[in-house]
């Protein structure tokens, strides 16, 4: 009789514990200050986008080191994104007790109707402290003289030394 009462106690404890799961997962801590993030002026003309993951460590409220855990650009140039979104967390402030480290992610997008001139990115600061910077496309222009390829530009002299991007008007492209 006695084994069986062990047995019982001993089933009686283990049951709650099989349907325990780990302990959750710590909340992030609470930011007091930073820096508006930019959507890099380079990184948004050439249409880049991309995730960059980066693991922070901060002590005594402040950022102490970042180590970039992953790039996810889909092509070159990851160092656009890299070296503005470090860059930011090194002006992140946190209470003067906060001692510890953790992940964020910045997920750099373009979207909605091109602009004729660069405008500033919508911020997004989730709760998890992962940003998400929006940015509007940019119009291609002439790399010579500003203008949108849709405009029809005045002929030029021969040797005005003015070059113009072909789509121009008949007699403005460069030879």
């Amino acid at each position: 009789m006695k084994k069986w009462n062990q047995l019982v106690w001993g089933l009686l404890l283990a049951v709650p514990a099989l349907g325990q799961t780990s302990a959750p997962a710590a909340a992030p801590p609470i930011l007091q200050g930073a820096a508006l993030p930019r959507y890099p002026p380079i990184a948004q003309a050439a249409h880049m986008t991309g995730k960059v993951v980066v693991r922070v460590a901060v002590k005594d409220g402040l950022v102490v080191k970042t180590d970039i855990v992953s790039v996810n650009d889909g092509r070159a140039g990851q160092r656009f994104l890299e070296t503005p979104t470090v860059e930011n967390l090194k002006t992140w402030r946190f209470a003067a007790t906060m001692t510890g480290a953790f992940t964020v992610t910045y997920t750099y997008e373009i979207s909605g109707e091109p602009t004729d001139d660069p405008t500033n990115a919508s911020v997004e600061m989730l709760p998890s402290l992962d940003v998400k910077l929006t940015a509007r496309p940019v119009k291609p222009t002439c790399s010579d003289c500003g203008a949108p390829p849709s405009v029809v530009l005045p002929h030029q002299p021969t040797g005005a030394g003015v070059s113009h991007e072909p789509g121009h008007a008949p007699g403005t492209s460069a030879p």
